[in-house]
């Protein structure tokens, strides 16, 4: 596929149908995206990947979390500050309001939808060793976002989403991830259910002007 084809497809998913994802792709995407740089080429990630049984326990027990109003506990939560500078946070604003209006009448469809993983029938749970400093999580970005587009390249519709590692516990027991380990971030991965209203292909937040994010220096 052209770079600019991929690029442009780069829009989540909120719900996948029950397709199956074939585990030698999946292990294809992630062989590909270890040629993502790093910090000294310390390769700082871990990708595990559930499906079948192990990903349905762990929607499951998700679940029940969620709806028993349990707290999540994201081992990132200790690296992120809720004090945002005024820019991000108008952003932020801004993407409240649109989401607000686009979800009028889908917020409990997606409500729905992310209690059970979107319906994924395979999520990558990324991580990196607790003892990492604070770069390490600028080298998991840029490997999940090769993951994402090499996806998308391979015709698989994408999701990531902090919902998926509310609970890193549960995440733990049933991916099996060592405790010296955190468990960054989560992609799901799947094919798109083009008939599911959630997926309304109309709705793209808009972006922050060109002008506001772009200086040059001669």
């Amino acid at each position: 596929m052209d770079f600019e084809d991929v690029f442009n497809q780069e829009r989540v998913t909120r719900k996948f149908t029950n397709r199956k994802v074939n585990e030698k792709l999946l292990a294809t995407i992630v062989r590909k995206a270890q040629q993502s740089p790093s910090l000294l080429n310390s390769q700082p990630w871990r990708a595990y990947v559930a499906t079948g049984e192990s990903l349905e326990s762990l929607k499951k027990e998700s679940k029940t979390q969620i709806e028993a109003g349990v707290k999540p506990h994201e081992d990132f939560a200790s690296m992120l500050s809720l004090d945002w500078g005024t820019f991000p946070s108008q952003n932020m604003a801004t993407m409240g309001a649109s989401q607000t209006y686009f979800f009028r009448n889908k917020l409990n469809l997606f409500t729905k939808s992310n209690k059970t993983m979107f319906n994924a029938p395979a999520v990558i749970f990324l991580t990196i060793p607790k003892k990492s400093p604070a770069w390490s999580v600028f080298d998991l970005g840029i490997f999940a976002q090769s993951i994402m587009l090499i996806a998308i390249d391979q015709g698989l519709s994408i999701m990531p989403a902090h919902s998926m590692v509310s609970y890193p516990d549960l995440v733990r027991k049933y991916v099996h991830i060592p405790n010296d380990e955190m468990v960054g971030m989560a992609i799901a991965l799947g094919y798109k259910d083009r008939g599911a209203e959630v997926n309304d292909p109309k709705y793209y937040p808009d972006r922050v002007p060109f002008e506001k994010i772009f200086k040059l220096t001669k």
